[in-house]
């Protein structure tokens, strides 16, 4: 009777034993990585902008920073964007027929307009990790003036006055997305950029000794912006 119910006992362990890694198999880990469903997405941001102003100092230093972006997942990590952004900025109105000390006769207001187009690479791929997801941005476009106060400008002659124009707009940022849902991410960018000022051709003057002075000068800026994103 003992013998028998010792025999009971070891079939249903050896059983129970035989069950464990059938019933280890259907565990699952979750993934800290999700796939992007979504391919499109839209938003607004705002940040701030900061630019070298030059030699003279004429050139605009930058300010608040706002505008919009469209984004489209391509294969594998890629991406495609565009934006739109303005600068809110601000230029020191430099008068080179006056001695170092006088040259900055006033401070005038410059907005400035960036538009530009962007190759996107996510170091997920198309996924995120965790919700978020890092990427490098490269890309170029054109900057140019959309329009200011030159009230200060006409007390200068001519040859003197400083004008922006446009230029080639070029950029490498870093950066991450937040999905908070599906549907809504939160972006912020760090941005790094390059563009051309011209030099008024009254800082060549020989008479005003400021040695050799180029036809125009390349500006490094840096930003910082965060927008929010509509997915669908």
């Amino acid at each position: 009777m003992m013998g028998s119910s010792f025999n009971r006992f070891a079939a249903a362990a050896v059983f129970a034993w035989m069950g464990l890694p059938a019933f280890g198999a259907a565990q699952t880990i979750p993934s800290p990585f999700e796939y992007l469903e979504r391919r499109q997405e839209a938003g607004i941001f705002g940040g701030r902008y900061s630019v070298g102003t030059g030699r003279f100092g004429y050139a605009p230093s930058g300010g608040p920073m706002f505008g919009a972006r469209y984004g489209v997942e391509l294969s594998g990590p890629l991406g495609l964007e565009g934006s739109i952004s303005f600068i809110d900025s601000e230029r020191n109105v430099i008068d080179p027929s006056q001695i170092e000390a006088n040259r900055v006769i006033g401070l005038t207001d410059e907005l400035l307009t960036t538009i530009d187009a962007r190759i996107r690479f996510s170091f997920a791929g198309r996924r995120m990790w965790k919700r978020l997801s890092p990427f490098l941005t490269m890309g170029g476009g054109v900057v140019f003036s959309a329009g200011g106060d030159d009230t200060l400008d006409q007390t200068l002659l001519a040859e003197d006055v400083f004008s922006f124009g446009s230029s080639f707009y070029g950029n490498l940022g870093l950066g991450t997305r937040w999905f908070m849902t599906d549907q809504l991410a939160l972006r912020a960018d760090g941005l790094f950029s390059l563009w051309k000022v011209d030099t008024p051709p009254g800082f060549s003057d020989p008479d005003r000794a400021f040695g050799e002075v180029e036809d125009g000068e390349w500006l490094r800026g840096t930003g910082f912006s965060l927008a929010l994103l509509w997915r669908w």
